[in-house]
């Protein structure tokens, strides 16, 4: 039997987003097919081979509703169609790079789509045109140069609604600093997206499994 590769199971809430402050179990798994410079979960890199009844089993002691399922990069996992439609009775979403589209996955869970346009090509960027009318999307943005660039991809590819954006940092003194120059930017240029804080990150840190 193939397993999933499991960096970590944890009960938290949903620290940014469209399901900002939503409690939920993350099943973070391992391994990414992208690797970001400012990446906040490179631990995830290594993890431990699990089956899908040992992660159900694991999920069903939190006895909680959601589900997030995050990484490293999901969707890689061999077994990751298999898992999320083994949560009949959970709402199940899904943190990806959007690098790899399954159309056999829509309708059974809600899936989150952060692009890195420094990986972007014509392939990359024909998976993100299959996902947009399936998915919300979610830009971490460092600079104004960042925030223009992303503007523009999105009006390339047409994406108008379900966008937010959330400031690049792993400390709360980055994020506070970053925030408010976010939040004018979209303002000024974009108020059809959405802000996102990084609530977790002004809670806990950049801490493993909060």
């Amino acid at each position: 039997m193939r397993k999933l590769k499991i960096s970590e199971i944890f009960y938290s809430i949903q620290g940014e987003g469209p399901q900002l402050g939503m409690p939920a179990v993350f099943i973070r798994t391992s391994g990414c097919n992208l690797d970001c410079v400012w990446c906040d979960s490179k631990y995830a890199k290594k993890g431990e081979k699990k089956t899908i009844e040992e992660i159900v089993n694991d999920v069903k002691s939190f006895n909680v509703p959601n589900i997030i399922i995050t990484g490293g990069e999901p969707m890689i996992q061999p077994q990751i169609e298999k898992l999320i439609k083994s949560f009949t009775k959970n709402k199940v979403y899904i943190e990806t790079n959007g690098t790899i589209y399954n159309s056999k996955l829509i309708g059974f869970a809600t899936f989150i789509v952060s692009p890195k346009l420094q990986y972007m090509n014509d392939e990359y960027k024909k998976c993100i045109e299959q996902w947009k009318n399936h998915c919300i999307f979610k830009f971490v943005v460092g600079n104004r140069k960042d925030f223009m660039e992303i503007l523009d991809f999105c009006e390339e590819l047409q994406i108008e609604d379900h966008v937010y954006m959330m400031p690049k940092g792993m400390d709360k003194q980055t994020l506070k600093r970053k925030t408010p120059i976010l939040i004018n930017l979209i303002k000024d240029y974009a108020p059809h997206f959405r802000f996102s804080p990084r609530f977790h990150i002004m809670v806990y840190g950049n801490e493993r499994g909060k």
